[in-house]
């Protein structure tokens, strides 16, 4: 699988009594990738709330997504646990509910096994069980340096020896690890910048097959663009959309990933999507916080700044 273009984390909407609702879904999942320029999409990442979705409810929403999708669309599942096995059985699930690949969450994010993020035989013994008994497109998520369980590129530059590793989604937040993990892997592997934050741009302009960004739901004609045209096209005209589009909605909605508040990042992309008409419904399951009032108005603002939303 060559990936190219941008591939945005779709949330996941809830009803009234805390159920996934799946008609909601499949609309959210559907406008979004209607988007030119858009790979496909990420069901069941951070941004769809993965830790408080059951089994079925991660396999329910992989299904929904293939289905509503054309088959040229591509359905990334994240897939998230800390025991090989689960993680393989999550894996297998995704594939008989219809993903075309995995984003693969890192299994090494809990206290015991961090350090052993940075052990490329640990690392590789567990991708590898999933490259064999899973045999998906797998896109290696890899988390910044202060998690504590980021990989190093010689752990990745290990991983990208299998078949089945096809893309990194880079989330390091930070432009010279970036740099480094570009440089090493980008004639192996599709880098993917995941920052919903300012380096963004920067990430891009240095080179990029697409990105893979939660934010990107919230007007993603916009980010398509700015991936589109920071890669191949103008970095002129990728500097103008990311002035006037992107920076507003990082800022309200990831507060630039330097969060001075405890809502959820994606409480705040739901309450955009919301504010918009493109949910019904903000909901959160806990122990997630949502805006108040006064973090509602400066997302509200936001999106009138960025020309999505209108004045009332």
């Amino acid at each position: 699988m060559e990936i190219r273009g941008l591939i945005p984390a779709t949330v996941t909407p809830f009803s009234d009594d805390g159920s996934v609702d799946y008609e909601d879904l499949v609309r959210h999942i559907t406008q979004v990738a209607s988007a030119e320029g858009v790979f496909g999409v990420a069901v069941n990442g951070h941004a769809g709330e993965i830790l408080t979705l059951s089994a079925e409810e991660r396999a329910g929403i992989v299904a929904a997504a293939r289905e509503c999708l054309p088959a040229h669309l591509k359905v990334f599942a994240g897939i998230e646990a800390h025991d090989p096995e689960a993680l393989v059985r999550d894996g297998l699930s995704a594939r008989e509910a219809g993903a075309d690949g995995l984003l693969v969450l890192p299994p090494f994010d809990i206290r015991p096994y961090r350090r052993l993020a940075q052990c490329p035989e640990a690392v590789f013994s567990v991708f590898q069980r999933l490259d064999r008994e899973v045999g998906l497109p797998m896109i290696v998520f890899q988390y910044p340096d202060y998690s504590g369980c980021a990989y190093t590129v010689e752990v990745l530059l290990r991983l990208a020896e299998l078949p089945n590793v096809v893309g990194i989604k880079v989330a390091t937040g930070d432009i010279t690890r970036y740099v480094e993990i570009y440089n090493a892997l980008h004639d192996r592997v599709a880098i993917l910048p995941a920052s919903d934050a300012p380096p963004l741009l920067a990430m891009l302009l240095h080179g990029a097959h697409g990105a893979l960004i939660g934010i990107s739901v919230v007007g993603t004609p916009a980010w398509s663009e700015l991936v589109r045209e920071a890669t191949v096209g103008s970095a002129q005209r990728a500097k103008e959309i990311f002035h006037s589009v992107c920076l507003p909605l990082m800022q309200a909605i990831f507060e630039n990933q330097q969060p001075k508040s405890f809502v959820n990042p994606f409480a705040a992309t739901k309450e955009a999507l919301f504010q918009l008409g493109h949910l019904r419904s903000a909901r959160m399951r806990p122990p997630s916080i949502s805006p108040d009032e006064a973090r509602k108005e400066v997302i509200g603002a936001a999106l009138v700044e960025s020309g999505l939303g209108s004045k009332m």
